[in-house]
Parts: C-alpha cells; sequence; structure tokens
C-alpha cells in the first residue's frame, strides 16, 4: 500500500512538473516569437487592406466584363477571400498573445503525452532535416479526453500546434511512423506560418483534399512550374508522408524537388 501511495505522488509530482514546465515555456515563447508573429500579422493586415482598397475598382471591372452575370461570382469570390482573411487574422492576433502555448498548457492536462522516441526523431530527421523544426517541443498525445475525441472523429490522428494527437486503434497509432510523419509537417508549418495553418488545413480537406496525383502528379506539376507551396496544407504533408514510405526504392525523382522546399522552409 505504501509503494502504491509512493509511485502515485511520485506520478502527481511529475505531472505538476511538466505543468510547471508548460508553463515556463508559453512566457519565453510569449517573448521569444513576439517579432515573428507580430510580422506575420501585420503582412495579413497589409494584404488586408490592399484588399479594401482594390475592391471598388475589381467590382466596377466585373460590372463592365458582364453585368450582374459577373457581378455575382466575383462577390461570392471576394466574401470567400475576405472570410479566410478574417479567420487568418484572428489566429495571428491568438498567436501574438501566446494562445498555443495556453492550449497545450491545458490539453497535456487533459491527455496522457510523451515526447518523441529516438526512432521517431530519427525517422523525421531523415526527411525534414535534423534542425527544421524543435522536436524537443513536440509532444505525442494519447488517451484521456482523447478517447472521447477519437470516437466522434472515426480514430484519425490530428496535429494542435506541437501536440500529435494520435488514437490507440486503427490506422492511425503511433506504430505508423509515416502518420507522424504526416503530423509532424503540420507542426513544421505551425513553427513557419503560425497557427493559420490549421484554418488552411481543415479549409484543404473540405476542398482539394490529400490527392495531388502521386509521382506522375508531382512530375506533371513541376514542369508546370508549381512549387510545394502551391499544395495546399494536407497535401504537403501527404506529399511527405509518401515520400517516407517510399523512401527504401531507388527512384524518388518526383518528390526530391519538392522535399528539398520543404527542407528550406518553402511552405
Amino acid at each position: 500500500m505504501r509503494d502504491l501511495m509512493a509511485r502515485a505522488g511520485s506520478a502527481g509530482v511529475r505531472w505538476l512538473g511538466e505543468r510547471a514546465a508548460d508553463a515556463r515555456q508559453w512566457l519565453r515563447n510569449l517573448v521569444r516569437f513576439l517579432p515573428a508573429r507580430a510580422a506575420r500579422l501585420l503582412v495579413t493586415l497589409q494584404a488586408g487592406l490592399y484588399g479594401v482598397l482594390l475592391f471598388a475598382p475589381g467590382g466596377l471591372r466585373a460590372w463592365q466584363r458582364g453585368g450582374r452575370t459577373e457581378m455575382q461570382p466575383w462577390l461570392h469570390s471576394r466574401r470567400q477571400q475576405g472570410s479566410i482573411r478574417l479567420v487568418q487574422l484572428l489566429l495571428q492576433v491568438l498567436d501574438l498573445f501566446g494562445v498555443p502555448e495556453v492550449f497545450a498548457l491545458v490539453w497535456r492536462g487533459l491527455t496522457r503525452t510523451s515526447r518523441l522516441t529516438a526512432v521517431e526523431r530519427a525517422a523525421a530527421s531523415a526527411v525534414l532535416g535534423p534542425r527544421a523544426l524543435r522536436y524537443e517541443d513536440v509532444r505525442i498525445a494519447e488517451g484521456g479526453i482523447l478517447r472521447l475525441v477519437f470516437r466522434c472523429n472515426g480514430n484519425r490522428a490530428f496535429a494542435v500546434f506541437h501536440t500529435i494527437n494520435l488514437p490507440a486503434t486503427g490506422r492511425h497509432t503511433r506504430d505508423h511512423l509515416d502518420i507522424v510523419l504526416h503530423e509532424l509537417v503540420h507542426v513544421y508549418q505551425y513553427e513557419r506560418a503560425g497557427s493559420r495553418y490549421f484554418a488552411e488545413a481543415l479549409l484543404a480537406q473540405r476542398r482539394e483534399g490529400y490527392g495531388y496525383g502521386g509521382a506522375e502528379g508531382l512530375h506533371l506539376a513541376y514542369l508546370h512550374g508549381r512549387r510545394l507551396r502551391d499544395f495546399n496544407r494536407e497535401q504537403q504533408a501527404q506529399i511527405v508522408q509518401d515520400y517516407f514510405v517510399h523512401l527504401a526504392e531507388v527512384d524518388r525523382t518526383a518528390y526530391e524537388p519538392f522535399i528539398g522546399e520543404l527542407r528550406q522552409g518553402k511552405i
């Protein structure tokens, strides 16, 4: 009984220590990433202002081209673009106040988390690069409240900021390194673009989805001047996942230009 209580007490102390570390990380990141996050916010504000200034001239040109027939699709497109820009702006404001780190502090308290294993980190380093992202900040979350989440979403893995959430059963468990790689690309996107990646990934799932045409599609895309940033967030992650699956194959030529851009942070 005493041993059981001692183990429980030790686990409780360890849990509190981890939460204290998460709190310190929030404060540290709030300071060190403030300039980059502020710069992203400024870029979005400038793009929004530019769109407002061009709204009237663009509408006039649409009307001149075809009256109401041309105007309605043009207005629909502008509304869509404006909504996306507004969501991006909101997420970047949240970034500015360190909301991703606050989320991690709460979410990791509701789940069971652990760091990347040596095998997972080696696999990621082989594809993304050894210094591609802050591997030490990444946590794999399992169990806890996620049991309910995965019952609702069909056991589909997902990444939120630096936390990769994996189910206990199905195709998306931690045993599948390619799934871990896919979700690590979303962490990579978060580090490069901020929280807006999350909305962009959700939008991608509703629109083009994950398909990119495989090796043949990539070859044709490259010949037509498309680059990695021209693919949506889910397609980018799927390209990396498939590249990892085919690592043992001799011919990965079609993937190499896009993986090279990824390693340079061109997403």
